[in-house]
């Protein structure tokens, strides 16, 4: 009888086991896992070793999260705000997603702080492990790299103003800071440029760079082995050793699917809110970033001027140079926290001041009843807007007043291309004017060939503004060309054209003295008599100064310079000119290279902006004549004031009130802007308040306390609150 085959007792295993044994053999992944899962641990499995652990695996639900965005988001100026708005109101589970997203961005900067304070603590960077410090410092400012690019994106009025901010500070950098600001911004203002390279910086630039140096410190963490408990020796280890798995590897996960539970919890019950869309020209929002960069935005207010680099740079660089070479300093084997009391003394110092910061910030804001009740409305607008109905984002709306009108082939082309790169942007929808001056009518001002010659080599100052050269074919400039001259409809020309005889459109009215024929003048109409400042308004025109300021100068995007001789003298608007301020910089103001003739008749023409000449100037009415009464400040018109807005007028007059606020309170100044509005946007009882006490902001512009009697300054208040803007003042 033959010998029983041994085999034959044996069962076969099953499937997986044999599916993972062909890729063991092919990828050797037995032998991996092992190697990780084995990694030793001095003095045995504890809690606080779990950050590292969940920072990963909270990176991994950030990008997968916004991977999932990305499937709807469409980065454009136009587009940004609607498709968010899409992902949270119309999208299933899309606020769910986007809160998840956002909430993980604040988990992992709380849990990045719990990893280098568990770290620092522990002297865990002490040994051969000063690469691996380095490295995880590195990975810490990506983080927060990652969490203001990512800000923007949604494109909201909070997004924008901390978008905003925050490239300005960076601007702030001395020798470099203006050419970074470009380069974050990709021109002097914030648009479609800043847009796609914050996008492209957030989903492709970073991540990348923490893939890498999350690569790096495991790499090196796992060279350099676990620290263990703080009475291990950091270069000789004595203590036993337990392998990572299973009872750390169980630690950690427990502690993942709690942070991952309460991140869940939150984005269900407390979605993140989504603003009303940007809007450049909102002066009065008050922008507060997000909690991890609030003891910055408080750090940022008790500096000014040149000192400004003092505490934005040198102050925190220092710090962070300090944080880097930490390991090189601390070069002892003692890891016990208080036999180290001079670094980790150093360290709760700067926790401490960072803490003290932000409670400051909060406890400033609602102790002050104005900024509170403006913050107050911000966040009930953010609620009202979140709980709205989605309105679907249409590109043949029309902005600014400029009416949609059938496009033949070439202009259609035209639009596709003025869409396609992103010129609403700057220019706004349909060009109707945003950021960068409206292109309506531009026809009027250009004829196609210039035009032409503009797109292809745009001027010093559209470069500066943030304009690029485009490179098209003949069709394709053509076509955009084609479409820039339908912008606002009937062309220059034909506008102006006199209806025929028997037609329905009235005949203009004959102006008659002091009536509607003075609204129809432009209010800041100044006389250019002498050859000198004739030449100055060519230069202004020229040189596109209405762009921002306006026709005329009476304030546009940029403030009103309307009675600015008042403010400057000529040497030191001459001397503005030449070498604008960070602030004017910021705005988009580029320095003027003229030649000695050339500045002083712009100078001499801007000096002359709303000044009436002797010849020009209105005799006073008779007594009792309709025309007596001074009309409504900011309307042109014949609107009367009542007798307690005449005498608020007065005081206005008399507190040198219009140096700042503009004459009768339109147009103003950089610091200080137009009053046109404010009764619609504050009540009596408000404004009060911020005469006699005006905020931090206010008191930064220049705004001093009024004490005045209680009739005086009801008297102010009626008289501020009845102003109105006036066509070409509205800031």
């Amino acid at each position: 009888m033959p010998d029983a085959n041994p085999e034959e007792g044996r069962s076969r295993p099953g499937l997986p086991a044999r599916v993972w044994k062909w890729i063991d053999r092919r990828t050797g992944a037995d032998q991996i896992l092992r190697y990780s899962l084995d990694e030793p641990i001095p003095g045995g499995a504890r809690f606080a070793y779990v950050f590292g652990s969940a920072l990963l695996f909270i990176f991994v639900s950030q990008v997968v999260t916004g991977i999932c965005l990305a499937l709807y988001y469409a980065p454009s100026p136009m587009t940004a705000h609607a498709s968010v708005a899409y992902i949270v109101k119309e999208v299933a589970a899309g606020a769910f997603l986007r809160s998840l997203h956002s909430y993980g961005s604040s988990a992992m900067i709380v849990v990045l702080l719990l990893h280098l304070l568990q770290t620092f603590l522990y002297g865990a960077y002490k040994g051969k492990r000063e690469l691996l410090w380095i490295s995880g410092c590195t990975l810490s400012l990506l983080v927060l790299g990652m969490a203001f690019t990512g800000y923007l994106l949604s494109w909201d009025q909070s997004a924008y103003s901390a978008g905003s901010v925050g490239t300005d500070i960076v601007g702030q950098v001395p020798i470099i800071g203006d050419r970074l600001r470009l380069l974050l911004r990709g021109g002097a203002m914030m648009g479609a440029l800043t847009l796609s390279r914050f996008y492209v910086l957030h989903i492709l630039i970073i991540p990348a760079l923490i893939l890498s140096f999350i690569a790096v410190h495991i790499v090196l963490f796992r060279k350099a082995g676990a620290a263990g408990p703080t009475n291990e020796d950091p270069i000789r280890p004595h203590l036993p050793a337990e392998t990572f798995y299973p009872k750390q590897v169980l630690i950690d996960m427990a502690f993942v699917l709690l942070v991952m539970g309460v991140l869940g919890m939150l984005s269900h019950f407390v979605p993140v809110t989504l603003g009303l869309e940007a809007d450049p020209t909102n002066t009065r929002y008050l922008p507060r970033p997000e909690w991890y960069y609030l003891p910055m935005f408080q750090w940022l207010k008790y500096w000014e001027g040149w000192r400004t680099v003092i505490g934005v740079f040198i102050i925190p660089g220092i710090l962070v140079v300090l944080l880097f070479l930490v390991p090189f300093m601390d070069r002892g084997v003692e890891r016990r926290p208080w036999r180290r009391p001079i670094p980790v003394g150093g360290l709760f110092i700067v926790l401490i001041g960072l803490l003290w910061l932000g409670m400051t910030s909060r406890l400033d804001d609602s102790r002050d009843p104005i900024v509170a009740a403006q913050l107050a409305e911000q966040k009930q607008q953010e609620e009202v807007y979140f709980h709205s109905a989605f309105q679907p984002y249409s590109a043949s709306s029309t902005a600014g007043g400029v009416a949609s009108t059938p496009l033949d082939a070439t202009s259609a082309l035209g639009k596709g291309i003025f869409d396609s790169h992103g010129c609403s942007g700057c220019h706004g929808e349909s060009g109707g004017g945003a950021v960068g001056p409206a292109l309506t009518h531009i026809s009027s001002q250009y004829p196609p060939a210039q035009l032409t010659a503009l797109l292809k080599a745009p001027t010093a100052k559209m470069k500066a503004a943030g304009m690029v050269a485009l490179t098209l074919n003949s069709a394709e400039m053509e076509g955009l060309v084609s479409y820039l001259a339908s912008l606002g409809g009937t062309s220059a020309g034909s506008a102006a054209t006199p209806p025929a005889s028997g037609s329905s459109s009235p005949a203009p009215a004959k102006a008659q003295p002091g009536a509607a024929a003075g609204a129809a003048k432009t209010p800041t109409a100044s006389p250019v008599g002498d050859a000198t400042a004739t030449h100055g308004k060519g230069i202004f025109d020229s040189q596109r100064c209405s762009g921002c300021h306006g026709q005329g100068g009476a304030g546009g995007v940029g403030p009103a310079l309307t009675h600015i001789s008042g403010q400057y003298p000529p040497a030191k608007l001459t001397a503005l000119l030449k070498a604008p301020t960070a602030k004017m910089k910021a705005a988009g103001m580029a320095p003027l290279t003229l030649n000695s003739a050339d500045m002083r008749a712009l100078v001499s023409y801007v000096t002359s902006l709303g000044v009436t000449s002797g010849s020009s100037a209105a005799k006073p009415a008779a007594a009792g004549s309709p025309s007596s009464a001074p009309a409504k400040a900011g309307l042109g018109a014949t609107a009367k004031l009542s007798p307690a807005e005449t005498k608020g007028r007065l005081i206005f007059k008399a507190h040198g009130c219009g140096d700042c606020h503009g004459t009768n309170g339109v147009g103003g100044t950089a610091a200080a802007p137009g009053l046109a509005g404010t009764g619609k946007n504050f009540a009596p009882a408000a404004l009060t308040t911020m005469v006699q006490h005006p905020t931090a902001r206010m008191q930064k512009g220049g705004m001093p306390p009024v004490s005045l009697s209680s009739d005086e300054l009801k008297a102010l208040v009626a008289f501020v609150s009845s102003i109105s803007a006036s066509k070409g003042n509205r800031k």
